[in-house]
């Protein structure tokens, strides 16, 4: 069976001055999706912005681009919406959006998509099949493009294993059977089917869960940082020089000053081996080759 893609996670240009983004086409200008982040360079720094200002927020002169270097780049947005994926894994809060509420404490909640982004997913209700309510999520695609044998069976293996009696209301248990267990589970039962080996919490969790919500949690922070400031400034790699190092110093501590959002930080540490999930368990279709990242 073919990997885990994962898909390209690099700035990208944007042309001139735009204050918003086609970098993820449609999905950048949701709602759901945030308002998007721009990185641009002036005063020999990185400074992050929700849009390009006329003027420069340290020096007040104009920040048009004349160098190609200087142009602003758009910074992935972690987040996609889940009912554009097809075949993923998907993970959101409970209660709310990642941008907005979540506060690094709340419950998450996980849920497996079929071919035509409807999430498969276990609470105690038994198993959700919602065509709405995850258009901000952090997603895991589990098949490689190309893999239409899998792929056309997959809606049937989906629902197949969706209704035996394992996944009954009365059979959720928080702890234990919850929507975690019902994702990865479904993911082992088609690696199963695939003739490969089935993956562990900890190795999914640990090889394809938390890398992504790493990126989101940084996401997440510095959103709320330009949120509250209006932009947040950096220094670029190397040594600097002139007056902007002395300008730019009141900013430094700007992401010190609002609370890191961490998702899955503490997945393995304290005082439980249990992710931080309220109603989740995890599998996926991966084979060896995968899960070796």
């Amino acid at each position: 069976m073919e990997g885990i893609c994962w898909p390209c996670n690099e700035e990208k240009e944007v042309p001139g001055n735009a204050p918003l983004l086609a970098q993820e086409g449609k999905a950048m200008q949701r709602p759901e999706a945030g308002k998007p982040i721009i990185k641009f360079n002036h005063c020999q720094k990185y400074i992050y912005s929700f849009s390009v200002p006329p003027c420069c927020p340290l020096c007040r002169q104009d920040v048009g681009s004349r160098k190609l270097e200087e142009a602003p780049v758009s910074i992935p947005n972690p987040f996609t919406d889940g009912h554009q994926e097809e075949c993923s894994f998907l993970l959101r809060p409970t209660q709310g959006t990642f941008l907005r509420e979540y506060d690094g404490r709340s419950d998450l909640h996980v849920g497996i998509t079929n071919t035509k982004g409807v999430v498969y997913n276990y609470t105690v209700h038994g198993v959700q099949r919602d065509e709405a309510g995850w258009e901000q999520s952090v997603s895991v695609p589990l098949l490689q493009p190309g893999t239409f044998g899998l792929m056309d069976q997959w809606d049937q293996y989906l629902e197949d294993f969706s209704t035996t009696g394992a996944w009954l209301p009365h059979r959720y248990e928080e702890d234990h059977h919850n929507c975690y267990s019902y994702a990865l589970k479904f993911i082992n039962c088609v690696l199963a089917t695939e003739g490969e080996e089935r993956l562990d919490r900890e190795e999914f969790t640990e090889k394809f869960v938390i890398p992504r919500t790493r990126k989101a949690s940084k996401y997440i922070t510095l959103y709320r940082v330009i949120e509250e400031h209006g932009f947040y400034v950096i220094d670029p790699p190397g040594p600097q020089t002139g007056p902007a190092v002395v300008i730019s110093q009141r900013y430094r501590g700007l992401l010190d000053q609002v609370p890191r959002v961490d998702i899955l930080a503490v997945a393995y540490g304290g005082h439980t081996s249990e992710p931080p999930y309220s109603s989740c368990g995890a599998s996926h279709p991966l084979n060896s080759e995968a899960a070796t990242g």
